[in-house]
C-alpha cells in the first residue's frame, strides 16, 4: 500500500506534515471517461440554453411590454424565439413570467433536416455561435414583423389584430442560396436585403421575384474561388475573425423621398445604391395583384476614393448611417491600427460613375482598389440586369465636404475598435454624440459636440493654412467641445449603450467596482458629471444586459461564479435612477418523471399554493413504490442559489441517506456528475512582482494534500477568463479534471482584457514572455498560499493562444511543466493573419527579431526529451 505525505496548510501559514494512507484508485476506462464527460457536457449545455439571448422589446397597445427571447424550450433541444408580455407596475414583483413560444412549434423550419450551408457554418464560427435552431431574428417595432433566417431560408411571421402567437412562418423566396445577414428595410418591412452566392438580393413577400442588386460574383463554384473572388455585401475574413463586423450593407434609416437606399462594401470606395420599386404606396407606380417589381437601380460612388482621400487606411472597421438619414459614417483604421478616425460622408459626396463599357450591358468601372476585403461589381448579364440610370449627383445638402469628426492615435499600444457611437438631436451646422475613447488610459464614454463647416466657405484661414492643406475634400476635425461622461481607472463595456434623451440620461456596462464583475450604471448628460455615476445592480454578481429604446424597462441576467444565471425584467425609474423588478424569467425543471434504468426516478410536483419541487426517488417493487434519495429545489426569487445536493448515491431507506457502499450509487457517481455536485471555483488576488495586481481562479478537486494540478491557458490578448460570472459549458474541462482528481487554475496575466491599455500593452512586441511570467508567478503564490499545489506535478493545457503558450511553456520553463497539452497552437507569427498579428508585433519586416522570439519553431529544439516527460498535441475533443 502507497504511503504519502500530506500537508496541512491555512491560507499564507506554514505547513504541517503528516502521513496518512492513499486509498486504491480506481483505474477508469477510456469508454467510462467518454460518457462522463458526455453527461456532464450535456447537462452544461441544457442549461446554458436556457439564459435567455438576443433580447427585444415592443410596447403592445394595451400598455403590455412584450419581450422577445431567443432560448429553448421547456423540454425541448433546439433554440427558437419565445416571448412574454408584461404590464409595468409601481411596485416590485419577483413572480415568475409565463413565457410562451412564439413560432408554431409544429411548422418546420428545416433544423432537424441539417441542411445548413458552409457559408452559415462559417459566419456563425466568426460569431461564436454554438447553439441549434434559430440562432437571429430581427424585429420591426413599428409593425411587429419578424424576420429569421434557418437551414438556409428566410422566414417571416406578423404579428397583428388578426394574428396572435404562436405564429406560422411562411419562407421567402431569396433566389437561392443561404442567405446571410438579412435586413429588413426600415421603412418597409416587407422588404428584405440579404447576401448570398457573393451579391446582395432583395426579397419580399409582394416583390414579383427576387431581385439581385449587386453583380460582383461571376456565378462560379464555391471552389473556384481563385476564379471568382469578389463579393458584395460580405466582409472577408479578417474583418469578421478580427473586428467583428459581419455585414457589408446598410439600409437607410430614413429619407425625405420615396427612394430606398443601401450603402454597401465593395472593390472601390463606398456605394450608395438606390432603388425604385413599382407598386409601394408612397410611390406613383401602379401594383397589379398586390405585388410590387423593383424597375430602377441606381448607383453612385464616392467622388474620391476613400483611399485616396485618407492614403493611410487599411481596415473599414465600421460603417453606417446617422438616424437622419443625410450621411454615412465609417471608422477607418491603419494598418498598424494606432491611427483611428471617425468620418462623416454627406450624401452629396456620392455621384454616379463616369465611365462605361460600350457593351450592351452596362459596368461599373472602378479605378482604385482600396484592398482585398472590397468587392466590386463585374458586368450585369444583360437578361437579369434592370435599367441603370446615371444621375450627377445624389442630393444637395448644404453640407458637402467630408467631415473628420474624431481622430485618435496610440503610438506606443493599439487602438481596440468599440462599438460605441450614439449621434444626439443635432442642428444642421454641428454634430452632437456620444463616443467612447481610451485616451485617459480605460475606456470611458465622452460626450462630443463637431462643428460641420465647407472647406469651400472657411473664413479666417491663413495664407499659410490654405498652401499646406492636403488636397483631399475632407476637413476636421473641428471639435467644438469634448465632455468626459465616466472618468477613473476603470472601464466601460465596448458593446452598447443606452440613451434616454428626454431624461438627458445614458446608461452603460462596466465595471466600476471590480474589473470581475459587469455591472449597470447610469451617467447624466446635461451637463456631464463623471462622479455623478449611479450604479443600479448589486455587487457579488456580474450582469448581462438589455434595455428597450424608451430605456424604461431592463431585462437583466445575473450570476456570479458560485450561482447559475437568473433573468428577470425591471422597470427604470427616474429622480434617482433605480431598477424595480418586475418579474423573473426563470428556468423550469423538467415536468414529469425521468427514468433511469427503470431504478430511478426524478419527479416534480407542485400544486396551486406552492412552486415545483423536485426529488430524486429510487424506485422499489414487491410491491412497486418510491424512496425519495434528495431534493433538487429550485431557486428562490433571489440572488441566491440554494440547492440541497444529491449525491449520486441512494439508500434503501427514505430520506437523503448516502449509501457509499453502494455497486449503483457508485456507478452513478463515476458515469455522471450532477450541477448540483460540482464544486464552485474559488477566485484570488495576489500582487505582482511589477506591483499591477492579478487574478485567478482555482478549482479545487477536493483531495488532501498536495494535488497534481493543471494551468488552464488561454493568456492572450482580447480575452478576459477570471471573473465572477457562470461559464457553465465553456468551463467543462475545469470540471471534470476537478472531478477526476486534477485541481485547475486560470490566470488573467497582463495582455488580458478589461484592465486598462497599459495592462493590455504590456504585451506589444513581446509575445510569449511577458504572460508567461505572470502565470508562473500567480501559479508559485497560489501554491504556497493555498497548500494544495503539486509543483512536482503540474500540466498546462490551453486553445488557439493558450495552446501557443503551452507549448512555450514547455520549451521555455521545463522545470515547473512536467506536461503539456496544446490544442490547435499557433507557431508561426509570419503565417497567422496581419490584422491580429500586426496589431501586438507590428509588421515582421521591422520587428523580425521579435517575431523570432515569440515563435514556437525557434525554441522547438529545447523541448524536454527525458523519460516520462510527455507532449500532447491534438486538435479535436468529442
Amino acid at each position: 500500500m502507497e504511503t504519502d505525505i500530506m500537508e496541512v496548510r491555512g491560507a499564507g501559514d506554514g505547513a504541517a506534515a503528516v502521513e496518512y494512507v492513499r486509498p486504491p484508485s480506481k483505474r477508469y476506462s477510456w469508454a467510462e471517461v467518454r460518457q462522463a464527460v458526455h453527461d456532464l457536457r450535456k447537462e452544461l449545455s441544457c442549461l446554458s440554453t436556457m439564459v435567455p439571448i438576443a433580447i427585444s422589446f415592443r410596447k403592445l397597445g394595451n400598455g403590455k411590454t412584450r419581450i422577445y427571447f431567443l432560448r429553448n424550450p421547456q423540454n425541448g433541444w433546439e433554440i427558437t424565439l419565445l416571448y412574454t408580455d408584461v404590464l409595468p407596475s409601481q411596485q416590485p414583483n419577483n413572480s415568475r413570467l409565463d413565457w410562451k413560444p412564439l413560432i408554431e412549434s409544429n411548422v418546420a423550419l428545416g433544423v432537424t433536416s441539417g441542411k445548413w450551408s458552409r457559408e452559415e457554418q462559417l459566419l456563425w464560427e466568426r460569431q461564436r455561435v454554438a447553439a441549434w435552431g434559430i440562432a437571429s431574428y430581427e424585429l420591426h417595432q413599428a409593425t411587429g414583423r419578424i424576420m429569421f433566417p434557418c437551414a438556409s431560408s428566410l422566414f417571416v411571421a406578423d404579428e397583428g389584430l388578426s394574428q396572435s402567437p404562436p405564429l406560422v412562418p411562411r419562407s421567402l423566396n431569396t433566389g437561392g442560396g443561404a442567405p446571410l445577414t438579412p435586413a429588413m428595410c426600415p421603412r418597409a418591412p416587407d422588404l428584405v436585403a440579404h447576401a448570398a452566392r457573393g451579391d446582395i438580393w432583395l426579397a419580399g413577400g409582394q416583390l414579383r421575384r427576387p431581385t439581385r442588386l449587386t453583380y460582383a460574383c461571376k456565378g462560379h463554384e464555391p471552389d473556384r474561388l481563385a476564379d471568382d473572388p469578389r463579393q458584395a455585401g460580405v466582409p472577408c475574413y479578417v474583418t469578421q475573425e478580427e473586428f467583428s463586423r459581419y455585414t457589408g450593407f446598410w439600409w437607410q434609416p430614413q429619407a425625405e423621398d420615396d427612394v430606398f437606399r443601401i450603402v454597401l462594401q465593395k472593390a472601390a470606395p463606398t456605394t450608395v445604391l438606390d432603388y425604385y420599386q413599382e407598386g409601394a404606396a408612397e410611390h406613383s407606380g401602379e401594383s397589379t395583384n398586390g405585388c410590387m417589381e423593383v424597375t430602377d437601380i441606381r448607383w453612385y460612388e464616392l467622388r474620391q476614393p476613400l483611399k485616396e482621400t485618407f492614403p493611410w487606411f487599411e481596415y473599414l472597421a465600421r460603417v453606417g448611417w446617422t438616424p437622419c438619414g443625410q450621411y454615412v459614417w465609417v471608422q477607418l483604421l491603419d494598418r498598424k491600427q494606432q491611427r483611428l478616425e471617425l468620418v462623416l460622408i454627406p450624401l452629396s459626396q456620392f455621384c454616379t460613375p463616369s465611365r462605361y463599357d460600350t457593351d450592351d450591358a452596362p459596368t461599373v468601372r472602378h479605378e482604385t482598389v482600396i484592398s482585398d476585403q472590397f468587392c466590386t461589381p463585374s458586368r450585369y448579364d444583360s437578361d437579369d440586369a434592370p435599367t441603370v440610370r446615371h444621375e450627377p449627383v445624389i442630393s444637395d445638402q448644404a453640407i458637402q465636404d467630408i467631415q473628420i469628426l474624431v481622430s485618435e492615435t496610440a503610438p506606443d499600444a493599439w487602438i481596440n475598435v468599440h462599438d460605441i457611437l450614439y449621434f444626439l438631436p443635432s442642428n444642421g451646422l454641428e454634430m452632437n454624440f456620444i463616443w467612447a475613447s481610451e485616451e485617459s488610459g480605460h475606456l470611458h464614454l465622452y460626450l462630443v459636440t463637431c462643428a460641420l463647416i465647407q472647406k469651400s466657405t472657411a473664413q479666417n484661414r491663413s495664407v499659410i493654412e490654405m498652401i499646406t492643406e492636403d488636397e483631399s475634400n475632407a476637413v476636421g476635425p473641428n471639435m467644438i467641445s469634448k465632455e468626459p461622461i465616466t472618468a477613473g481607472e476603470w472601464e466601460v463595456m465596448a458593446r452598447k449603450i443606452w440613451v434616454d434623451v428626454g431624461r438627458q440620461l445614458v446608461y452603460f456596462v462596466g465595471l466600476r467596482e471590480t474589473p470581475l464583475e459587469r455591472h449597470l450604471y447610469a451617467a447624466p448628460l446635461a451637463p456631464p458629471r463623471p462622479h455623478a455615476v449611479t450604479l443600479l445592480t448589486s455587487v457579488g454578481h456580474s450582469c448581462a444586459v438589455d434595455i428597450d429604446e424608451d430605456c424604461t424597462m431592463a431585462v437583466i441576467t445575473s450570476s456570479n461564479i458560485s450561482s447559475v444565471p437568473v433573468t428577470r425584467v425591471y422597470r427604470i425609474t427616474t429622480s434617482p435612477p433605480r431598477l424595480l423588478v418586475q418579474g423573473t424569467i426563470t428556468d423550469r425543471p423538467p415536468s414529469g418523471c425521468i427514468y433511469i434504468d427503470c431504478t430511478m426516478a426524478v419527479i416534480t410536483s407542485s400544486n396551486i399554493s406552492s412552486v415545483p419541487v423536485t426529488r430524486v426517488y429510487r424506485i422499489t417493487t414487491s410491491p412497486p413504490r418510491l424512496l425519495v434519495q434528495g431534493t433538487i429545489t429550485d431557486r428562490p426569487p433571489s440572488e441566491s442559489l440554494e440547492i440541497r445536493s444529491f449525491n449520486g448515491s441512494w439508500d434503501s431507506r427514505s430520506g437523503d441517506g448516502d449509501d457509499t457502499d453502494s455497486e449503483t450509487g457508485s456507478l452513478i457517481r463515476e458515469r455522471s456528475l450532477s450541477i448540483s455536485e460540482i464544486p464552485a471555483p474559488t477566485i484570488y488576488e495576489t500582487r505582482l512582482s511589477c506591483g499591477a495586481t492579478a487574478y485567478c481562479t482555482l478549482w479545487r478537486c477536493g483531495r488532501p494534500g498536495r494535488s497534481p494540478t493543471v494551468l488552464h491557458v488561454y493568456g492572450g490578448p482580447e480575452v478576459q477568463t477570471v471573473t465572477n460570472s457562470y461559464k457553465g459549458i465553456r468551463q467543462l474541462r475545469m470540471h471534470m479534471l476537478a472531478a477526476r482528481g486534477f485541481n485547475v487554475v486560470a490566470v488573467d496575466s497582463r495582455g488580458s482584457k478589461h484592465r486598462g491599455r497599459a495592462w493590455e500593452a504590456a504585451i506589444k512586441g513581446k509575445l510569449g514572455q511577458i504572460e508567461l511570467d505572470d502565470q508562473v508567478e500567480v501559479l508559485q503564490w497560489l501554491a504556497k498560499e493555498t497548500g494544495c499545489i503539486d509543483m512536482e506535478r503540474v500540466a498546462i493545457h490551453g486553445w488557439s493562444y493558450g495552446g501557443y503558450l503551452s507549448l512555450l511553456a514547455l520549451a521555455t520553463r521545463p522545470a515547473v511543466f512536467r506536461v503539456c497539452v496544446a490544442g490547435a497552437p499557433v507557431t508561426c507569427w509570419r503565417l497567422y493573419d496581419t490584422a491580429y498579428t500586426e496589431r501586438y508585433m507590428g509588421s515582421p519586416a521591422r520587428s523580425p527579431h521579435a517575431y523570432t522570439r515569440a515563435s514556437v519553431l525557434a525554441h522547438a529544439p529545447f523541448f524536454p526529451d527525458q523519460k516520462r516527460r510527455e507532449m500532447d498535441k491534438f486538435n479535436y475533443i468529442r
